[in-house]
């Protein structure tokens, strides 16, 4: 019994630690949330950009046995659920955690490039087809979408993390 005890004893302080809600662990979780959109995103531009210059056909018949279809309809979903929930909870945790300032970058980059993005795209398929200004405008906010959550959760990860610990260890 001891053995099983010392197990469940484990398993209750893993538990414990991977649930923890100290602001530690939510400003992780929030960083992470944008690093997860901005990796997804990044996938997509990368692929837009490999089919763009003719090193990757993603069309439907050519040679694939249609694989890129059945991929797109098993990752498409779960990935557009995925952005969504991590895009909600990263700007509800920036309303937590709003002192920092990175967080409130990403929430509104996320807000204007990511939602304006749709909205224009939205826009352009119906009132402006071929607007090669807003064509240009939205590559624009796409990068600059994929370079803001990319790179400062990155500097998150790296530094950031490190050096708010040791000025809330400061302050104490």
């Amino acid at each position: 019994m001891d053995l099983l005890e010392a197990i469940l004893a484990l398993l209750r302080a893993l538990l414990k630690a991977v649930t923890e809600k100290s602001d530690d662990a939510l400003l992780d979780r929030a960083y992470g949330c944008f690093g997860f959109l901005g990796l997804v995103t990044m996938s997509f531009g990368i692929a837009a950009l490999l089919s763009h210059f003719g090193l990757m056909n993603f069309d439907e018949g050519s040679n694939g046995f249609g694989w890129t279809l059945v991929g797109g309809m098993l990752l498409g979903p779960p990935l557009l659920v995925g952005m969504l929930v991590a895009s909600v909870w990263g700007i509800v945790l920036t309303v937590k955690f709003w002192r920092h300032s990175a967080l409130v970058v990403l929430s509104v980059v996320s807000i204007v490039c990511g939602g304006g993005l749709l909205t224009v795209i939205a826009i352009e398929w119906d009132v402006y087809p071929g607007s090669s200004t807003l064509t240009h405008a939205m590559d624009i906010a796409g990068g600059l979408y994929i370079a803001a959550n990319v790179f400062i959760p990155a500097w998150w990860f790296i530094k950031g993390r490190r050096r708010n610990r040791s000025e809330a260890l400061a302050q104490e």
